[in-house]
């Protein structure tokens, strides 16, 4: 039932007697409120299921019209409705209000209106039908007051996973800088200091500091509505700059390297820090996923190529467990993940980052162990053209 007034055309209606029997049978068992009105909607005949639902006994009712039920700033509609169906002459105007019940309570009822030609009487009557609504609208606003929890339970919970996964990305920078700093410190507390390799160990904090605000900058960007700036990166030399800040935790991890890199493949016009953020999200994720391994070797293979002067393609390639066939169509998703200690944002933050670059990640299995990511970039010189 719309709220706004609904006039339906004229048909042709077959006459009725209101005084029959099976009229009135018909009439005082009905589950909803029927009266008869004359066209200035004043009451003439109302069954009992009408008074009840506004509150008045069928004697009260008497000499009242259907405006006067109605809150005032809802008269409009009804008064509109007869007005219509005086000049207009549709078949049935329809729409929703709501009634002052006699205890001022609030009845919402959805109202049916229809000329009702009558060969006893002189004038044609109006024949209304009144439906209580007002369990449908309990129901509408329980709804929607389960939506706006879930919309707020909603963004709680984006909010949350997204601090975590911004404090995953700053993790490594500032656990660099107290590397640094501790190693700075003890050189300084050796009988005899050693500046060159306290200066160099400033100058990597300094780096770090640099580098944890490069990302700051970065995820501000990338959600933000700014434009991000963007450049040429060489891959390679992106690639070497993310290996040689892992170099530590890949000996620590066992993990052979394999370095299978085209030079002068062509440069990518990207934002350097998001893309970085990316291999190392990608590297780290290969990296874990061979820490289980015992029975064969531990190689991160990683490799460069251009596609057809296009394209240009980073794989990386582990022999870790694999992913399984069940979460092959998932691991992109937000908020999945098999890791116990794992948020599932990096790889869907690393998929919408290569895509915002006009580009594509994916996954497969690599024979005869693990997985190959593989991420796909249009070339500057592809931009260009």
């Amino acid at each position: 039932m719309p709220k706004q007034l609904v006039l339906e055309p004229r048909v042709a209606v077959p006459e009725f007697s209101a005084t029959g029997q099976v009229w009135d049978a018909f009439v005082e068992s009905a589950q909803f409120g029927i009266a008869l009105t004359d066209l200035d909607a004043r009451l003439q005949t109302t069954n009992a299921a009408f008074a009840s639902l506004v509150g008045y006994t069928c004697a009260e009712l008497a000499g009242l019209t259907l405006v006067d039920l109605c809150l005032e700033d809802e008269r409009d509609m009804m008064v509109a409705a007869f007005e219509a169906l005086r000049r207009v002459n549709p078949s049935l105007a329809k729409f929703e209000t709501t009634y002052r019940r006699k205890d001022q309570t609030l009845a919402p009822v959805a109202v049916l209106l229809s000329i009702a030609t009558d060969s006893a009487q002189d004038r044609p009557r109006v024949l209304a039908v009144l439906i209580d609504i007002s369990a449908g609208r309990k129901a509408e606003d329980a709804l929607r007051a389960e939506q706006a929890e879930l919309r707020r339970m909603s963004r709680f919970t984006t909010v949350g996973a997204m601090t975590a996964s911004i404090a995953h990305e700053l993790r490594q920078p500032l656990a660099a800088i107290v590397t640094n700093g501790n190693a700075g410190l003890r050189w300084l507390n050796r009988p005899a200091p050693d500046l060159t390799e306290v200066r160099a160990a400033l100058q990597r904090m300094v780096s770090e500091g640099h580098r944890a605000s490069e990302i700051i900058t970065s995820i501000r960007a990338m959600f933000g509505k700014e434009q991000q700036q963007r450049h040429s990166v060489s891959i390679d030399d992106l690639i070497r700059e993310v290996l040689s800040a892992l170099l530590d935790d890949l000996k620590s991890c066992g993990v052979a390297l394999r370095l299978e890199l085209l030079d002068g493949v062509h440069p990518v016009e990207a934002d350097r820090v998001q893309l970085r953020q990316v291999l190392l999200n990608l590297v780290t994720n290969a990296m874990d996923a061979m820490k289980a391994v015992e029975d064969r070797p531990r190689v991160l293979r990683i490799r460069s190529e251009a596609l057809e002067q296009q394209w240009v393609v980073v794989s990386v390639q582990d022999t870790g467990t694999g992913i399984s066939a069940e979460n092959k169509d998932r691991i992109f998703d937000a908020f999945f993940t098999t890791k116990s200690h794992g948020m599932g944002l990096g790889l869907s933050i690393c998929r919408s980052i290569v895509e915002a670059h006009g580009g594509w990640l994916s996954a497969s299995a690599a024979h005869p162990h693990g997985s190959t990511f593989q991420v796909m970039l249009p070339a500057q010189t592809r931009i260009a053209a």
